[in-house]
């Protein structure tokens, strides 16, 4: 076998067991490795209905098919079920962990079962050991990274949660390398349930491939290519910090709880590009192991800030920014800075915390909540940087108002029962920095994608505003799009890295010697997200009542240059859209649920029957609510 080991890593911290398990060549052909592996791995042994925080539930670890491998491919998979969405969840980070993985032998780490006391994982060279986590339980990330790494290796990559996710805030995340995170579904929470704090892994050998020099030769031309190319420059320049300038000018930022999706330049400038420019750190090198496997766009930006008179370093993205920043109100750099910094330290989602606070500051002005309920909190109101700078620690220590967010703004509005139709999220995952009401068929993307509101799960094209046409017309190109990000999940490779699934494919053959093809590569997509929509459905979801959007995107814009949009031009719009998507993808035209024959023909003949009883369980749900 070439391009992987064929090996991966079993931990049960319940028997504090470990043993290795041989994978053949066949899974790899048709699941890849990341997103792929880790799906299968959680649909076959995580049966539907498994609390996500319980013993039961399974979390992986999968290297992508190429991380380490090919330029910009450094990614890993971390797939459980979700605590937020009880759905299967994937979430992707960078820079090191993937690589190191393949190196230290291993193409997934599949960790079950709970620790009683606190742990962590050691995988070095073909070995690993569990060793207790006792003193640095409790720890930031960054405290706890450092240490991990002088008890280990100065080059390991180390996974690691924060108070957040040991406190089983549901909107915990898992941050790799002080700076990197995985960071959507609160799988933060799954690690804190098993009392697993941290992973560190360390190799020193790639896999072999078929045919070295050749990739060699590949490797240097696309290298040389991206690290040039025009379709890099604006990356290569500002990383994907300019997006509030891009977001803001189209109608698609989150400005205000998603009030606002316009904003002027000279708003959005003060979370953008040229002020990380401003900051960034003069020679800066992150660690070494995230420098061991090249990228050619480079587009992390470090940075160094003051405030409060004290220094911090962090590396922001627009997501970070947008979120924490103009979703809540807050447009001053340095402190929208500091709020970045301190949920990598608490291991807290950017992006759903940014989305809860940012609803509960609207619940603050709309006169909602009262100051009984924010336990002495004095919240004004979209802008208090105060507030959200206290919030945030709440949220990670649970405590006050702050154990009701860290459920996540779909849990924490039932609890408070009201607000709910100003929430923003989609099967109970908060939305990111992308108001849909700014691009046609765009809210399909976040209706239909298997983890609820995601803006990495396909993009419609061209580009135009809802009223445009009927949303219908440009849901190939969603799929089109969806797939192409699908297997760059599969395989590790980062999304700003502008490949054809042409390039992506003459790779893969390079190092495994497979026949593989574009249309081959999609069907992995499809496959993956077939199996995580029946094993989803064979749990909670009823994709006709569940695959929606929110209240507020069916809010006309009030300005700017999608003004009187709407995120579809009616319900019908909507209905006739969304029948196409399950019509292209081989499912159920009403029921959304993948048909028995079109898991045939994606090779899943295993998964049928579930099919079938996905299909009736869907039926007899909808005839119970009519």
């Amino acid at each position: 076998m070439y391009g992987y080991n064929g090996r991966i890593l079993r931990v049960n911290l319940s028997k504090q067991k470990i043993r290795v398990e041989e994978i053949g060549e066949e899974v790899y052909e048709k699941f890849l490795g990341g997103k792929g592996l880790g799906t299968l791995i959680i649909y076959r042994e995580v049966p539907p209905g498994t609390k996500p925080l319980s013993p039961s539930n399974k979390i992986v670890f999968a290297a992508g098919g190429l991380s380490g491998l090919v330029p910009g491919a450094r990614k890993v998979a971390v797939v459980s079920k979700s605590p937020e969405t009880r759905l299967i969840h994937d979430s992707h980070a960078g820079d090191a962990f993937g690589p190191m993985l393949k190196r230290a032998g291993f193409d997934a780490i599949v960790v079950e079962g709970a620790s009683k006391d606190p742990v962590y994982l050691w995988v070095h060279d073909g070995e690993a050991e569990i060793r207790g986590a006792e003193k640095i339980w409790g720890k930031r990330v960054s405290e706890a990274t450092k240490t991990i790494v002088n008890e280990t290796d100065p080059n390991a990559s180390v996974a690691a949660i924060g108070p957040a996710g040991e406190n089983l805030a549901r909107i915990a995340c898992i941050i790799f390398d002080y700076t990197r995170a995985a960071g959507r579904g609160g799988l933060g929470a799954v690690m804190g349930s098993k009392k697993l704090k941290a992973i560190a892994v360390v190799g020193k050998r790639n896999p072999p491939v078929l045919h070295p020099e050749k990739l060699e030769e590949l490797f240097k031309k696309y290298y040389e290519e991206y690290a040039t190319s025009p379709s890099t420059e604006g990356t290569r320049k500002y990383g994907t910090n300019d997006g509030l300038r891009i977001s803001g000018s189209l109608g698609m930022s989150p400005s205000y709880n998603y009030n606002k999706p316009y904003i002027p330049e000279e708003l959005a400038s003060k979370l953008a590009g040229e002020e990380v420019l401003k900051r960034l750190i003069p020679g800066f090198k992150p660690p070494e192991n995230v420098r061991s496997t090249p990228c050619p766009v480079k587009c992390s930006k470090y940075i160094r800030f003051k405030y409060k008179g004290r220094e911090y370093t962090v590396k922001p993205e627009y997501e970070n920014l947008a979120m924490l920043g103009a979703a809540t109100g807050v447009f001053e750099f340095d402190a929208v800075a500091y709020y970045n910094y301190l949920v990598n330290e608490y291991g807290l989602d950017s992006i759903a915390t940014g989305n809860t606070i940012a609803w509960l500051l609207e619940l603050v002005e709309k006169r909602l909540v009262g100051l009984e309920e924010l336990d002495g909190l004095e919240a004004k109101g979209f802008g208090d940087k105060e507030a959200v700078e206290k919030l945030i620690e709440m949220i990670a220590h649970k405590k006050g108002i702050g154990a009701i967010l860290s459920e996540g703004v779909a849990r924490a509005s039932r609890i408070l029962g009201r607000g709910e139709e100003l929430a923003v999220h989609v099967k109970g995952l908060e939305a990111p920095a992308w108001d849909p009401r700014g691009r046609r068929t765009y809210a399909l993307s976040y209706a239909t994608a298997d983890v609820g509101a995601s803006h990495l799960r396909g993009w419609p094209h061209p580009h135009m505003p809802p009223n445009a046409g009927p949303a219908k017309e440009l849901v190939p190109s969603l799929i089109e799009s969806r797939d192409r990000d699908s297997v760059f999940d599969h395989l590790g490779v980062c999304k700003f890295i502008p490949y054809g699934l042409e390039d992506l494919s003459l790779l893969l053959n390079t190092v495994t010697g497979w026949n593989t093809t574009p249309e081959s590569l999609r069907e992995v997509s499809a496959r993956t997200e077939a199996l995580a929509r029946i094993h989803g459905v064979l749990d909670w979801l009823t994709p006709p009542q569940d695959d929606t959007i929110p209240p507020k995107w069916w809010i006309p814009e009030p300005e700017g240059p999608a003004k009187g949009n709407k995120a579809f031009i009616d319900e019908q719009d909507f209905l006739e859209a969304r029948r196409t998507y399950y019509e292209l993808r081989g499912w159920h035209s009403e029921y959304g649920v993948p048909l028995p024959e079109t898991l045939e023909k994606l090779g899943l003949e295993w998964a049928v029957e579930d099919a079938k009883r996905a299909l009736l369980l869907v039926e007899k749900r909808l005839e119970h609510t009519l």
